[in-house]
Order: C-alpha cells, then structure tokens, then sequence
C-alpha cells in the first residue's frame, strides 16, 4: 500500500495544489503554446484556402482517437489523485494512465509516418509546418508527463512514499498536457475544416 506523505497546511486553511514555483512554470508554458496559437490563427485568416486544403489530408479519426484516449487518462490521473489523498494505492490508476500516453504516442506516430509517406512535412507548407510544430511539441511534453507519471508510478507500486506535493505537480503538468492536445485539436484538426 502506498505511504501517504501530507505536507498540507493544517484543515480549514486552503492552499494552491502543488508547488508555487510548478504553477509559474505551467502559466510560462501555456503562454508559449498560446503564442504559437496567435500566430497559427492569424496565418490561419490571412491562408484559410490552403489551411483548408492541407487540413482535408489529416485523419480526423486519429486526432479524436487522441483526445479520447487524453481524457480518459486525465480521467484516471484524477482518480490516482483522490486514492493518493485517501492513503489507498493509486499505482494502478497511474499504471493506466501511462498505458493511455504510450497509446497516444503510438497513435501519433502512425499519423507522422502516413503524413510524411504522402509528402507532407514541415516544409510542405504554412499548415504542415504549423502542424509539425505543434503536435511534436506537445508529444514532447507527452513524453515528460509520462516521465513524471513514471516515478509516481514506480514509488506507488514499490510501497514507498510519494509526496502529495508531487503528485499533485505531476497530475497538474499531466492535465495541462491534456488541454493542449484538446487545443490543438480544435485549432488543427477541426477549426481549419471551417
């Protein structure tokens, strides 16, 4: 059974999940990614027929294959969250969850090779550039989610402690990265079929 370690201030008192330092890193984080989001909406309205045109090759079904997967690992994060909070042990949870990113990144994978057998790479166009850009951003950060997830994962399943400040950083990076997918798949994959 996984230990429990509070490190909360004491009942009635609210406090800020996480760390202060870990939420200054996630608004600098999103401020990035809202930047690219100008520049692609605004490169969006100046080219909305080649948008259009670039966007029909994607395959929606694999994008919302994406986030279906995301939100149910968002899902589960939580779940891991409210067990770890219990004392009951969250290693299975998280054990799905990143079960649930190494889908997404299979998935995401498959779509980068049947995107490039058909020619479209970061220099084929605006579009592609942005798409590129964007999605392998976000798979990194998939990738250092899972890393923080992965540490929870194995501290939870060896029965040793596991502080509820970091569980809590880690679930909140966890589902910043589950907003971002939503994002780009509104902006990418469906707003440029507009």
């Amino acid at each position: 059974m996984t230990t429990l370690t509070r490190n909360r201030p004491e009942s009635g008192q609210r406090a800020l999940p996480g760390e202060a330092p870990f939420w200054g890193f996630i608004f600098a984080d999103m401020t990035v990614f809202a930047l690219f989001f100008v520049a692609y909406l605004w490169q969006f309205g100046s080219n909305r027929a080649e948008f259009h045109a670039d966007a029909t090759h994607l395959v929606m079904w694999l994008g919302l294959a994406n986030a279906l997967i995301l939100l149910t690992s968002s899902y589960l994060v939580v779940r891991a969250v409210q067990d770890h909070r219990s004392g009951r042990d969250a290693h299975r949870a998280v054990g799905w969850a990143l079960a649930a990113a190494g889908a997404f990144a299979v998935i995401k994978s498959i779509e980068y090779a049947l995107e490039i057998g058909a020619g479209h790479t970061m220099t084929s166009s605006t579009f592609f550039m942005y798409y590129f850009v964007l999605t392998g951003l976000h798979l990194m950060h998939v990738g250092i989610g899972s890393a923080l997830l992965t540490a929870w994962w194995q501290r939870a399943r060896n029965g040793r402690a596991v502080g509820v400040r970091f569980v809590e950083c880690a679930a909140g990076y966890w589902h910043m990265v589950d907003l971002l997918w939503i994002l780009i798949f509104s902006f990418v994959y469906i707003g440029s079929h507009a």
